[in-house]
C-alpha cells in the first residue's frame, strides 16, 4: 500500500508501508515500528509519522548519514551560534537557517527540508552552509522576511 508523494529519495521508487524490521531498520525501537520503505533500494527507509506520512523521504544508509552529517556539522553549528546570544531561540534559528537554505538550493522550503533531500541534493547544501555565519542567515531573514499586508 503506498501513498502519494512517499517515494525514495534514491531511485525516485514508491515506496510502501511495513515494519522496520522488514526494512532492516538496526535501531531497536523502529523493528516493531511503521516505516515506508522502498521495494528497489535495500535498506531504504523512513520512519512513519503518528498520521501514516513518511518523516522526510525514505533513503538508502549512504543518504541518511549524509542527512545526518549535514545537520550535526553545518545546521547544528549555525543554530549553535545563535544559540549563544539568544539561548532560546532553537526554534526560529533552526526556521531561518532552513530558509536560508532553501533559497540558497533554489528549492521550495519543503523540499529543501534535510530530510527530504537526496544524496545529490546534500553536496550543494553542505557548500551552501559551509561558508555561512548566522549573520548571513539572520540578513537572509531580514531581506526576504514575508511582507504585511494592509
Amino acid at each position: 500500500m503506498s501513498a502519494l508523494g512517499i517515494y525514495c529519495a534514491d531511485c525516485g521508487t514508491e515506496c510502501e508501508r511495513i515494519t522496520g524490521r522488514e526494512a532492516g531498520a538496526r535501531e531497536p525501537d523502529l523493528r516493531d515500528a511503521q516505516v515506508w520503505a522502498c521495494t528497489v533500494c535495500p535498506e531504504a527507509w523512513a520512519p512513519c509519522a503518528e498520521d501514516g506520512s513518511a518523516i522526510g523521504l525514505p533513503a538508502g544508509a549512504e543518504t541518511r548519514n549524509a542527512r545526518a552529517m549535514l545537520r550535526e556539522r553545518q545546521v547544528e553549528r549555525l543554530v549553535g551560534e545563535a544559540l549563544r546570544h539568544c539561548p532560546n531561540g532553537r526554534t526560529i534559528a533552526e526556521e531561518r537557517v532552513a530558509s536560508f537554505l532553501a533559497h540558497a538550493l533554489r528549492l521550495p522550503a519543503t523540499e529543501a527540508a534535510i530530510d527530504r533531500l537526496n544524496i545529490e541534493w546534500c553536496r550543494p547544501a553542505w557548500r551552501a552552509l559551509q561558508g555561512a555565519s548566522y549573520a548571513d542567515v539572520t540578513k537572509h531573514a531580514q531581506t526576504y522576511r514575508p511582507r504585511k499586508t494592509a
